[in-house]
């Protein structure tokens, strides 16, 4: 890499293949602490830009292991972080302060630039709005964010996606009955049912609805190591909700999609 190419942080290889019309580019880093700066830098630059422009950002984030350092990367990026409001792509109907909350996770990774009691920094909106009643859950969590934007839908200014190596992304798996709704609902949110058969979700979620993703600015999907890779390659050449859900997207996308992966 040169040295030009290593202060833009930009990846040391670039995959792209044609599917059903739309060109797929991965960004491949060798390790997860390049690709992470990598992100948490293009995830900063996207909100300082809406702010210069719009005087406030609103983007969304993924739960689980793998977005953790970015997070905590994110962190020490110079923002003013009052006008910055995050969300939740989707979440596990658990208590916020259980390990299985994607809630706990971002508000620990991201504690020092969280808004405190004088609402000094950034604004975190779990979809978490209800534990007791899942579906009272998902309506109130789109309120919420419809709130943010005078009762309509917000666009977001960056989205921060992940992938499983079944090709689920946000709580959207193959094989799940929302996927007959999920691509064409007027809903942002929407609850998802667990499944029976031992097979993700085993848990009931709350999703954030295709239609609300594809209002992002931009969206960026994180994956890492080599068997995610390969389900992605495998995926992209299969368009069928119930069974690719990521193919899926890609085909419906009215942007870009963004892949970065580090082995």
């Amino acid at each position: 890499m040169t040295e030009a190419a290593h202060k833009l942080n930009v990846s040391e290889d670039v995959l792209t293949w044609n599917a059903h019309g739309k060109t797929v580019t991965v960004h491949c880093f060798a390790n997860t602490q390049r690709a992470g700066t990598y992100i948490a830098d293009a995830i900063a630059d996207s909100l300082r830009q809406a702010i210069d422009a719009r005087t406030k950002a609103v983007w969304i984030g993924c739960g689980g292991t793998t977005p953790k350092p970015i997070y905590q990367h994110l962190i020490h990026a110079e923002l003013d972080w009052s006008k910055v409001t995050l969300a939740q792509v989707d979440e596990r109907v658990v208590p916020v302060d259980e390990a299985a909350s994607n809630t706990r996770m971002m508000r620990e990774a991201l504690a020092p630039v969280l808004a405190d009691k004088d609402h000094t920094g950034m604004k975190f909106l779990t979809l978490i709005q209800d534990i007791d009643d899942q579906a009272a859950c998902a309506e109130k969590a789109e309120k919420a964010l419809r709130d943010l934007n005078g009762g309509e839908a917000p666009r977001f200014d960056f989205a921060l996606m992940g992938m499983g190596p079944d090709t689920h992304y946000a709580s959207i798996f193959p094989h799940n009955p929302i996927n007959a709704e999920v691509y064409t609902t007027e809903r942002l949110v929407l609850p998802v049912q667990p499944h029976t058969d031992g097979s993700e979700p085993k848990l009931p979620r709350i999703t954030l609805s295709v239609p609300a993703i594809n209002n992002s600015r931009r969206i960026l999907f994180y994956i890492t190591g080599q068997a995610k890779l390969d389900a992605l390659k495998s995926a992209t050449e299969d368009t069928d909700p119930y069974t690719s859900p990521i193919g899926a997207f890609i085909a419906q996308c009215p942007t870009d999609v963004e892949f970065v992966w580090a082995s």
